[in-house]
């Protein structure tokens, strides 16, 4: 089955990454990303570099890893470039899968966010280089809000709402109307839900030496989603929606509350007669600031067959301010000059898109947790966002959170040396 839809998505095969008739060489891409968020920095660089070309090969978001993992299993050189998620590198790079990119990591000093640059490295090897970060924030719909006399969120960074709040407030907004209180944007998935515990002190689920010792069903786990399901038992939250579906329930104006990331505001700006504003992310009541960060890198594949053509465009793609500029489309770059233009793009607009801003930049600074760095995070990652699909749909969430701490238990030994 795997085999047929990497033929499917992949449509150029072993063929990729070969040097053309007319002595140009042409590079396989392969990425997650929406159409068109590489164009602009493709053609900055193919303008600059006129002798390479980039083909995309475009893979969905939930195949790319196996996709990825089945072509470099079988040393196909038709991969040369291929998107990384920072917690996924350390197993990529422990199998063989990823080139050393030592001589542009050091290039990359002073030009990259310290904390991303250190979150694309394994055993102090540097194996990809990132492109963007991330962080979340609160979006909320004025009308509905002041339809239910509800008090609009703070919107300094430092004085957040807590989530005790919001969804008292969402249920307020539901009373005067509203079809839901609250949505979350990747309603499921542990890269959002993270801060849910860690706000808590419970911390990111995993402890011990290379991060393989699961930590999951301890207090403020438990605390954190009890909350968390008490939102669906009280029909605060949908349950039968996809993380695709959520942010189209808030572009409706039919949710009071919505927790998402920046790129999530270009489609609601685009919503006709969504009046809506954006607030940081919240604490749980006598918690600490948590909010989810990180992103994708760009690694090279040791099959490929033009491994400096691929390093050349990885280096207009993370270092070089126009190109890193070219490539955010929606993120947050993480190249300092690029960050820089994005935060006063924004501030330069004025209104939500300077709060907005604001959120961003100390939201990144102050609160941002990352998702544990470790060769057994996939393990991990699918185990933990099975429970809470679970835990939504109506497990109890103590149980639920200790079947998937034994599960991992025995899961995560494979690992251990």
């Amino acid at each position: 089955m795997l085999a047929a839809v990497v033929a499917a998505v992949l449509p150029g095969g072993c063929g990729a990454g070969a040097s053309d008739g007319d002595g140009t060489t042409t590079l396989t891409f392969v990425n997650a990303q929406d159409q068109g968020t590489f164009d602009q920095v493709i053609a900055g660089f193919e303008r600059a570099n006129p002798g390479i070309r980039i083909r995309q090969e475009v893979v969905p978001f939930d195949d790319l890893n196996s996709a990825v993992q089945y072509r470099l299993l079988s040393e196909d050189p038709g991969v040369d470039l291929f998107d990384v998620d920072a917690p996924r590198l350390a197993a990529f790079a422990a199998r063989g899968f990823l080139v050393d990119l030592g001589e542009l990591g050091e290039r990359a000093r002073g030009r990259v966010d310290p904390e991303a640059l250190a979150g694309t490295t394994y055993r102090g090897r540097q194996y990809a280089l990132p492109r963007w970060t991330s962080t979340q924030l609160l979006y909320y719909n004025r009308g509905l809000l002041d339809k239910a006399g509800v008090a609009a969120p703070p919107g300094d960074p430092r004085s957040p709402m807590t989530w005790e709040d919001v969804a008292a407030a969402g249920r307020a907004a539901q009373a005067a109307g509203a079809r839901w209180g609250l949505a979350f944007d990747q309603i499921d998935r542990y890269y959002q839900l993270q801060p849910l515990p860690e706000s808590l002190g419970g911390g990111p689920g995993l402890t011990g030496p290379d991060l393989l010792t699961p930590q999951v069903a301890n207090p403020a786990w438990v605390r954190a989603f009890t909350w968390y399901a008490s939102l669906f038992e009280q029909g605060v939250a949908p349950r039968g929606v996809s993380p695709e579906q959520t942010g189209p329930l808030f572009a409706s104006g039919n949710t009071a509350f919505f927790v998402g990331g920046p790129w999530n505001a270009d489609a609601f700006d685009q919503a006709r007669g969504l009046d809506y504003d954006v607030a940081p992310f919240p604490v749980f009541a006598g918690g600490r600031p948590a909010s989810s960060t990180g992103s994708w890198a760009t690694g090279v594949s040791p099959f490929s067959r033009h491994q400096e053509a691929a390093k050349e465009f990885i280096a207009y793609l993370a270092l070089d301010p126009t190109g890193a500029w070219e490539a955010s489309s929606r993120n947050i770059p993480v190249q300092v000059d690029a960050f820089e233009r994005y935060l006063g793009t924004l501030r330069g607009q004025g209104g939500r898109s300077a709060r907005l801003a604001e959120v961003v930049a100390h939201e990144l600074a102050s609160n941002a947790v990352a998702r544990p760095r470790t060769v057994g995070y996939v393990t991990f990652e699918t185990a933990m966002n099975k429970a809470f699909a679970d835990i939504r749909n109506g497990s109890d969430p103590e149980r639920r959170l200790r079947a998937a701490e034994a599960e991992l238990t025995r899961a995560m030994a494979k690992y251990r040396g």
